[in-house]
């Protein structure tokens, strides 16, 4: 088995159930407590354990529409949280994310709309308007390109709320990708690059789903790194345009045009490699996209007999070493949670944050002092703290 397997076995896990969850008596609880008078709180935990159902079956039992029917059954419980508690900006939120999970564009849409005039100073609902506009806008392909100004409006509105930020950006960039608009890609691009930080912000999942610390992490686990994926992979999504570009340039015989899209890649992969927080998913993507863009590297600075194809070369080899170092760290991770010794939301992140770092090193990118948790983003206070505990909804 090679490191990149596992490693990524480690995502795939993440979506499709890192193990063995709630017990039934959970279930017969929820239900239990459906034939009392709704509350927001009720209906949101109610809307959580539905949506997060796929965890308690078996790996190969999980299939896109067990995934689709879990995230359809959680909406009602948070149309239901919303109506009990109809100024609580996280129901709201949770409401938009999880309609957009399930490709409910439009009442996602409304959805994060509605939670905006609670909460306007939060960067992760303009994210999520973002998405929802540029996915509404696209059940038209042939206009699409035409109304992407709403998306894009609403990604840069998160990017002002959260200046230092990449991500926001890199999302917008991905965007601008589906819908052809190489314009508003190398925009949004070139200003994400020159932004200091990328950050992962979490959605307000509850930390206490389990019967036990374990199995909550894991339900945890299954819902957070679901969205921490969507969002990798738009970044990724912007690197392969820059590889297609690069190739593009290259076959045309413009070299110099070429390696500039290639060190986009490169660019992309350290800001993914050093991202907040630090995880085995996100260094193993990094260390992927650095490989690629010092394979192109090398191969276009050998044709412009340039001396730094030999260093290209190296980097890459280096990058196969980081791996090799990553599945090990992976390794003692695992055992880690294997023998209980991690059990919570911030153990796992902590520590994660610790393994990597050497590893983050290794490969040439700068470690800093990384936050062991997401944090919320933006300078404004929030009224309901739930980015970093997930908790207090009621």
């Amino acid at each position: 088995m090679t490191a990149s397997n596992s490693i990524g076995r480690l995502a795939r896990a993440a979506l499709g159930g890192l193990a063995i969850g709630l017990s039934l008596l959970f279930f017969s609880a929820a239900r239990a407590e459906n034939k009392k008078p709704s509350t927001g709180k009720t209906e949101y935990r109610a809307a959580w354990l539905a949506f997060t159902d796929p965890v308690h079956k078996k790996p190969s039992e999980v299939t896109l529409e067990v995934r689709q029917t879990a995230m359809e059954a959680a909406i009602p419980h948070l149309e239901a949280a919303v109506a009990a508690n109809p100024d609580n900006v996280v129901y709201e939120e949770s409401l938009a994310y999880v309609c957009l999970a399930a490709g409910k564009y439009q009442k996602g849409l409304d959805a994060v709309n509605a939670a905006i005039k609670l909460e306007r100073g939060d960067p992760l609902l303009y994210l999520l308007r973002g998405q929802a506009e540029a996915a509404v806008a696209q059940q038209d392909p042939k206009e699409a390109p035409q109304h992407i100004g709403p998306a894009m409006t609403a990604f840069a509105r998160a990017a002002e709320l959260d200046p230092k930020n990449a991500l926001p950006l890199l999302q917008a960039a991905s965007v601008a990708v589906d819908l052809e608009r190489p314009d508003l890609v190398d925009s949004n691009l070139t200003k994400a690059l020159s932004l200091p930080k990328c950050v992962l912000y979490r959605i307000p999942v509850p930390e206490d789903l389990g019967d036990s610390a374990a199995d909550s992490l894991k339900v945890w686990e299954y819902a957070q790194y679901g969205h921490w994926i969507g969002l990798l992979a738009r970044c990724r999504n912007v690197a392969d345009d820059c590889l297609r570009r690069g190739k593009q340039e290259e076959d045309k015989g413009n070299l110099a045009a070429a390696a500039e899209h290639y060190q986009k890649v490169r660019e992309i992969a350290v800001h993914l490699g050093t991202i907040e927080p630090r995880l085995f998913i996100t260094v193993n993507m990094a260390i992927d996209m650095l490989q690629d863009a010092y394979r192109n590297l090398a191969r276009v600075d050998k044709a412009m007999g340039n001396e730094d194809a030999q260093r290209w070369e190296g980097e890459a080899g280096i990058c196969n070493i980081g791996r090799q170092q990553l599945f090990g760290a992976l390794k003692t991770y695992q055992n880690e949670v294997s023998s209980g010794s991690i059990t919570t939301v911030e153990e796992s992140l902590k520590r994660q944050a610790e393994l990597v770092a050497p590893v983050i090193a290794g490969i040439g990118l700068p470690v800093g002092k990384p936050s062991a948790a997401a944090p919320k983003g933006g300078e404004t206070p929030r009224p309901v703290h739930h980015r970093l505990t997930g908790k207090g909804h009621a």
